[in-house]
């Protein structure tokens, strides 16, 4: 009875809202009842580990504990659970270290923080809504609009920068939208037959994962494009902020091959979004970022048959020298022009590359020699230096995926702030040009980057001509997509019990790392809106560039009221109101910028 009486007054600490009404059980309970019974307390993931909840007793649950230390690290794992996202910054509340929930997640199992230590809500949602169904959405749009209550959106966590998860808010968790159809042809509602008549199509649920879509694909002979890790919702952040996929060199972002979307907007109403209804929020859609428009619950996306897809996996050793590393990245700059317009696309890295060919005189699969012929420069540096090569070329992508891509998806559960910026073309098409790509890759070591830990996607579109390709290319995300190779910055990692000044100096060396390739790209660069630095002062034009005017007119007219307002969304305010909003990440915003602008970075 202690400990029940711990968790309500646990509970009872967290603040929903400014609206002293929006606290009254009651209130919650009849919401609860409106939409079947599932609406529940969002409670930290690693809850069961601690005994004291937001400063109160809480019962520790040994076994699920152990559980939650030996699955911390497993995207799988944190995917199927709502209080919990891939990275940790999302979940904490950066502006305050006491206020969080974290294990440490460089020990394997998970370590146990100090027995004395309470587990605090940090960024999380107070209360979640397991979302089914379009009236779920269309009834927590009401109540948030009737009484003051914040609002988040969560999928399957995958997010850098604190917008799927919000202090003090009512989370629709869109995880359980799992609905997937075959189409042999597909002409989207409302249009004729004809100009708008597409081939074959999946439509795909807001929640379901790169991995099931792709088997869903490959059981009807057709390739999907999808995300590099395996828990990425393909109809979800993903595809509404650009949909970069490893074959996106030959066939496009994922924002070029979408047809439809079917979306709750903000005034409760079910709206179909295409090129021929609703077709200013198709528009804002296919790039504006996610939890912003409204509630996707399903997208239709346009396949490719299946095809051979060449492979190349190639690894350096763990223990090469931070100069060696160097010398492959410059070694990628040198030849990545040549590599994307042969089609190869992927991920690069400090110490390996990870590329996929799709096109027909490299993916041969009587013959190899093609594709081994393409990367044998890149073959020989690894082999040089005692790593591994592996080029091959299978019968279809899902084999690619089952044997390469699955298998090498990174552990989660750490802190990652980033800095990454859309690289144009024209740097890597003079010796000038890439000897700046790689002056910045040894410059950023001086504020604590290891080269070895470069990350580097080249999976633009480079090849899309939407002209001749077929592909609507005419899209809302960053122009910069569209003329750039590589989506590559650096990104600084801390401790799970960093404190606040170890963050502001983190966050600090990033913003200088962006200033950096800023001022090496000029105006021709850009930013991936879900991968870059969340700090970032020029976010509108970083993330959006001329795009941005129309998008906040698109969302002016279906949000006026801003019943979705995440952090350097469209429509977000550099206010004080809007950052007191979000406490978690006011305070390191505001050092910043005071050090930003004293010091004229």
């Amino acid at each position: 009875m202690l400990i029940l009486k711990g968790l309500l007054q646990a509970m009872m600490a967290m603040t929903l809202t400014r609206n002293a009404q929006a606290e009254d059980p009651d209130l919650w309970s009849a919401f609860n009842t409106s939409v079947n019974g599932r609406i529940h307390m969002n409670l930290p993931m690693a809850l069961p580990c601690f005994s004291r909840y937001n400063g109160y007793p809480y019962a520790m649950d040994s076994t699920l504990c152990s559980q939650i230390r030996k699955s911390y690290t497993s995207a799988t794992f944190r995917a199927e659970i709502v209080g919990v996202t891939m990275s940790s910054q999302n979940d904490i509340c950066l502006s305050y270290p006491e206020d969080q929930c974290l294990l440490d997640n460089t020990a394997t199992p998970a370590a146990l923080p100090p027995s004395t230590s309470s587990c605090n809500q940090g960024n999380l949602a107070s209360y979640a809504l397991s979302v089914q169904s379009a009236s779920d959405v269309t009834a927590a749009f009401g109540f948030v609009r009737q009484y003051g209550i914040p609002l988040s959106i969560k999928n399957s966590g995958h997010d850098y920068m604190t917008r799927n998860s919000q202090k003090g808010s009512l989370v629709l968790w869109v995880h359980q939208l799992q609905n997937m159809s075959y189409h042999e042809h597909f002409t989207p509602s409302g249009c004729s037959n004809g100009e708008h008549s597409y081939g074959t199509s999946l439509t795909i649920g807001t929640g379901v994962s790169s991995d099931n879509a792709t088997v869903f694909a490959t059981a009807h002979n057709t390739t999907l494009l999808v995300g590099s890790s395996p828990t990425v919702a393909v109809s979800g952040g993903w595809i509404l902020g650009a949909g970069h996929s490893v074959l996106s060199p030959v066939y496009g972002l994922g924002v070029d091959r979408v047809l439809q979307f079917t979306i709750v907007t903000p005034d409760g109403m079910l709206r179909t979004a295409n090129a021929c209804q609703n077709a200013d929020l198709f528009w804002a859609l296919r790039g504006g970022g996610g939890g912003t428009f409204g509630v996707v619950l399903d997208a239709t996306h346009r396949v490719e048959a299946l095809m051979p897809v060449a492979v190349a996996d190639l690894t350096l050793p763990a223990s090469i020298t931070a100069k060696v590393a160097v010398e492959w990245v410059a070694l990628q700059a040198e030849l990545g022009l040549t590599w994307a317009r042969q089609g190869w696309g992927g991920h690069g890295a400090g110490t390996y590359l990870t590329h996929v060919n799709p096109m027909p005189n490299i993916a041969n699969l009587s013959d190899p020699s093609a594709a081994k012929d393409s990367m044998k420069v890149a073959i020989d540096f690894v082999l040089a230096h005692g790593g591994t090569s592996v080029v091959e070329v299978l019968p279809s992508w899902n084999d690619v995926w089952e044997r390469f891509i699955k298998p090498s998806a990174r552990s989660v559960g750490g802190i990652r702030i980033l800095g990454g910026r859309l690289w144009p073309q024209s740097m890597f098409e003079t010796r000038d040009g890439r000897a700046k790509v790689i002056s910045y890759v040894k410059n950023i070591r001086t504020l604590g980057f290891d080269p070895r830990n470069t990350y580097i996607p080249t999976d633009l579109p480079f090849l899309v001509d939407g002209s001749n390709a077929g592909y609507d290319t005419n899209t809302s995300t960053h122009p910069a997509w569209y003329t750039s190779l590589w989506n590559y910055g650096g990104g600084m990692n801390l401790a799970w019990n960093s404190s606040y000044n170890d963050r502001l100096q983190s966050i600090l060396n990033v913003t200088y790392m962006t200033k950096m390739a800023e001022d090496l790209i000029g105006p021709g660069g850009g930013a991936y809106v879900h991968e870059s630095n969340m700090f970032t002062q020029d976010w509108r034009s970083s993330f959006w560039g001329s795009n941005y005017q129309r998008l906040l007119e698109i969302k002016k007219k279906y949000d006026p009221d801003m019943l979705l307002n995440c952090w350097k969304c469209i429509g977000f305010e550099d206010s004080k109101e809007d950052q007191t909003r979000l406490p978690c990440q006011h305070k390191l915003q505001m050092d910043l910028d005071s050090i930003v602008d004293d010091h004229h970075i």
